[in-house]
């Protein structure tokens, strides 16, 4: 009896979850997505910052132009104390653009999830909405995903982007314990999914003329502002520290995220205005509030199943790194079995899938642990969590030179950036090169 077709099954219909799609349609793989909700890119959802190899990745894939069409010019960085007086002011993302051709795009979470979804060619045909998963069960040469309408899909591998409790990372956590399984050599510890502190998303009007461009960020202890702006609309974030840790998911109500606000209203969110200024005009029916996770799985696959995005690692949304490390992490996983898939005629077998899988945690996770604790760390100093925060964040940085930060850090994780390494492509460069082309440009590695 002749094997089946080689097919991977997508649980999860977000950014990263459309991002592996188009992966593997460019890959001529073929899948399907199940997404539990109805099309989730019509809800307003988070602020994302697309940074400059972010952006690289969307231009691999033609998604760049009408990325850039809905995002505004971000150039600089201004820190601030909450009697409004700025503290720091440097064109960080002007200088990263500078650096390697890209720019810095905010955008709303549902206007990526769009430019995804209408990116995809087939999605008719491969994202299966309404599609609960209650099961993952693998079986001889593949693996079965149970709905929760009675139906079962077949494949031969499921990739796992359905969040930090999704049912694919639980799986993978189950088998780890019931077949003795451990990560790569090496690999970075665990770190168990804990909430410090909670945040409110929100957007309104730009009623008061707040300088577009400019990523403002107010301080004080155990809380601050991050806010953003266009000509037209202002969107922002607030973040305070949680009374006390928190492991488990927290729903909350309308007035509790009054109740959160209205403890920022004395804080300047940017020059000459007060967030309780703001705060009145703001879409209260898209606002949320909701806890800020952080967490870092300690094996991220089993021979048939691998996790990406924030079911691997989630983080603050601090640095808004989030959602690009989730779309490079997809892009070295895509690329990894995009490989074995070719170099065996289609029909790779569990052990050349678990070896890719492995290659891929194994460089992916020491670079992400990097990332991870340095937004850890700057969400404490931002916060003013302990003395030393304080100090380095209101004395020490102000009198640090911030090109060299730039260029220690910002500059070498963008230069680091992942890309699909079988869609050929040629795109924008700067002075600071890629370390990464598809294979097709072998020649230009460095």
């Amino acid at each position: 009896m002749p094997d089946p077709p080689f097919r991977v099954i997508v649980i999860g219909a977000g950014p990263t979850g459309l991002y592996v799609g188009r992966a593997l349609y460019e890959a001529k793989i073929d899948f399907i997505i199940l997404e539990k909700a109805p099309p989730t890119f019509r809800e307003r959802g988070n602020h994302l910052l697309i940074w400059p190899h972010t952006a690289r990745l969307l231009h691999q894939i033609g998604l760049y132009d009408e990325a850039k069409r809905r995002s505004y010019k971000l150039a600089s960085k201004r820190d601030m104390l909450s009697d409004g007086r700025t503290l720091n002011d440097y064109p960080i993302w002007q200088t990263l653009e500078d650096s390697h051709g890209y720019p810095m795009m905010p955008l709303q979470r549902c206007e990526l999830l769009e430019i995804l979804y209408e990116g995809l060619p087939n999605r008719k045909e491969v994202i299966k909405t309404g599609a609960k998963v209650t099961k993952i069960e693998a079986i001889d040469d593949g693996v079965q995903v149970h709905l929760e309408d009675g139906t079962v899909e077949t494949g031969s591998v499921v990739i796992g982007a359905d969040g930090i409790h999704g049912i694919t990372r639980t799986y993978v956590k189950e088998m780890a314990l019931k077949q003795n399984l451990s990560p790569p050599d090496n690999a970075p510890a665990e770190i168990l999914t804990t909430s410090h502190f909670y945040s409110i998303y929100a957007e309104g009007p730009n009623k008061f003329g707040i300088e577009s461009g400019v990523f403002f960020e107010t301080r004080k202890t155990g809380m601050a502002i991050q806010l953003g702006t266009n000509t037209d609309m202002l969107r922002l974030i607030m973040y305070k520290k949680l009374p006390q840790p928190l492991t488990e998911q927290v729903q909350y109500t309308r007035q509790q995220m009054e109740e959160f606000a209205e403890e920022f209203f004395d804080m300047g969110a940017a020059p000459g205005v007060k967030l309780g200024d703001i705060w009145p005009d703001v879409y209260k029916d898209s606002a949320r509030l909701v806890n800020q996770e952080e967490g870092f799985a300690g094996l991220w696959h089993t021979d048939r199943v691998v996790l990406t995005g924030d079911a691997a690692v989630t983080s603050s949304s601090v640095n808004g790194l989030g959602v690009n490390c989730g779309l490079h992490s997809t892009a070295l996983l895509a690329s990894e079995l995009q490989k074995v898939y070719a170099s065996s005629d289609g029909n790779p077998s569990a052990a050349s899938l678990e070896a890719a899988f492995a290659r891929y945690q194994r460089f992916r996770a020491k670079e992400l642990r990097r990332i991870y604790d340095y937004g850890y760390m700057s969400m404490r100093q931002m916060t003013w969590d302990s003395w030393t925060d304080w100090f380095i964040d209101r004395f020490v940085k102000p009198w640090m030179p911030m090109n060299k930060f730039v260029n220690a850090y910002a500059v070498p994780m963008v230069r680091n950036g992942q890309i699909l390494t079988y869609v050929p492509f040629k795109g924008f460069e700067g002075p600071v090169r890629w370390r990464w082309y598809p294979d097709a440009c072998a020649d230009h590695k460095s």
